[in-house]
């Protein structure tokens, strides 16, 4: 057998003395496995056949008299072929395990994280008991009893849902004491949590950097619309084919699930943002809160979690969310036939989605300016010229702005208003600061 360390995997030539903390520690965080009688680069050394009744019995004690709550049925050992001690932690259902002499504070109580273990801080001990607990945050009252639902409103109303203070106890928003929770101050208008939103170019450098605010539902709606924007398409002509190949950066539905995903299971407790950061070769959602009350294997296999029932509720019945539970899933489905695949990762309190970009060699976000501009405008014939590409872009939305045209093709702005005023298929219908993008046929043009 091959041994390496990892974040779920301790190599240890001997008994330690801190062997109890060792196992604390997965039982905090993630299940994991920690071999006795394996030197850091791997190499066996095994256990000696006089000791093996003596170190079985030391982590038999440790169980039983080291550790609180009792842990024996989450942590199996035995000797294996190889002759090491192989003690294999399971995630802990109980959180948090301590030290019984210390109890449940930063002394006595670790954690995992990446190669190593470290004591857990007072808010994280705090998050394991009401996790463990079933406490909800959502739940709590909020801060804040001026709340209004003037963008809840409008959204229920687009789908036909009847939504007034009748339905503030049904939905949550509001305790049987008539007091607005915290679930009702995120779909508020006067919602405090911001979600950012970058765009690098290939020397990390922000090209773009939003927050966005405001009720979570206005938030969900805005970014998800902003974020398609960069999710561009690319087509290629296949040979002994006559239709082109279109490839789409962020394929099916994984970018859209994996921004709601984030906003359905973020810990708003924490001091802490959503980011949704747009790289040359990929995308990068990150959301505060690891799973909640399960594993990832768990749920990447279809085990259902809600940290924000309430949440999660009423955006599914304003059309945000298709399915309960089935986001890390389509994710999964929508890159099933591709090389690169999706990576989901929790780092300590945070969770981790990276999608791959599957155009990732004609990403455009580099070039703004009025150089770069002439530069572009001098390329090969053979390119898809500036104003196909705008073309496309009103195909997909008539209603584009100028600016938003800017940033997909990575032309500057004043590029743009020079091709639109000079080109004889695209016309602007409607007033200025609204309206909608024609194109017209300009061989029917010519024909009359």
């Amino acid at each position: 057998m091959k041994y390496e360390e990892s974040d779920r995997v301790e190599l240890k030539r001997e008994m330690i003395r801190d062997l109890d903390k060792e196992i604390i520690a997965f039982l905090n965080t993630h299940e994991g496995t920690i071999y006795i009688g394996v030197e850091d680069n791997g190499n066996v050394v095994g256990i000696a056949q006089e000791l093996k009744d003596e170190y079985d019995e030391k982590v038999s004690a440790i169980l039983t008299n080291n550790i609180k709550p009792n842990s024996r049925n989450k942590v199996v050992f035995s000797f294996n072929e190889d002759g090491v001690l192989a003690i294999h932690v399971q995630e802990g259902d109980s959180k948090p395990y301590y030290l019984t002499e210390k109890g449940p504070k930063p002394s006595g109580t670790y954690i995992r994280v990446g190669r190593s273990k470290r004591p857990a801080t007072d808010d994280e001990i705090l998050t394991m008991i009401r996790d463990s607990s079933g406490w909800l945050w959502e739940n709590q009252i909020s801060n804040e009893q001026g709340l209004t639902f003037d963008v809840l409103t409008k959204f229920a109303n687009r789908k036909n849902l009847v939504f007034n203070q009748s339905k503030y106890k049904t939905l949550k928003l509001m305790n049987e004491k008539g007091e607005f929770t915290n679930v009702g101050l995120l779909l508020s208008d006067q919602n405090p949590i911001e979600v950012k939103f970058a765009v690098y170019d290939k020397n990390m450098n922000f090209k773009i950097k939003k927050e966005f605010k405001g009720s979570i539902i206005s938030i969900a709606d805005e970014i998800l619309n902003y974020s398609e924007l960069f999710n561009d398409t690319s087509a290629k002509i296949i040979p002994g084919q006559i239709s082109r190949v279109e490839t789409k950066s962020y394929p099916g539905a994984s970018l859209r699930e994996g921004i709601i995903n984030a906003i359905c299971h973020a810990d708003y407790s924490l001091p802490s943002n959503i980011k949704v950061e747009f790289f040359r070769d990929k995308v990068r959602i990150i959301n505060p809160g690891n799973v909640y009350n399960s594993t990832l294997e768990a749920v990447l296999g279809g085990v259902q979690t809600f940290r924000n029932p309430a949440l999660v509720n009423v955006l599914y019945k304003l059309g945000f969310i298709e399915n309960y539970g089935t986001g890390l899933q389509r994710i999964r489905e929508a890159y099933e036939n591709e090389e690169l695949k999706p990576e989901f990762k929790v780092i300590d309190r945070y969770f981790f989605l990276t999608l791959p970009n599957l155009n990732k060699n004609s990403y455009s976000f580099d070039a703004n300016d009025a150089k770069n501009d002439a530069k572009n405008d001098a390329k090969n014939e053979t390119q898809k010229t500036l104003e196909e590409e705008i073309i496309d872009l009103i195909k997909n939305n008539n209603s584009i702005s100028k600016i938003e045209m800017a940033m997909r093709t990575g032309k500057s702005k004043a590029t743009i208003e020079r091709l639109l005023k000079r080109s004889k298929v695209i016309n602007h219908v409607g007033p200025k600061n609204g309206g909608h993008w024609e194109i017209v046929d300009e061989n029917k043009q010519t024909e009359s």
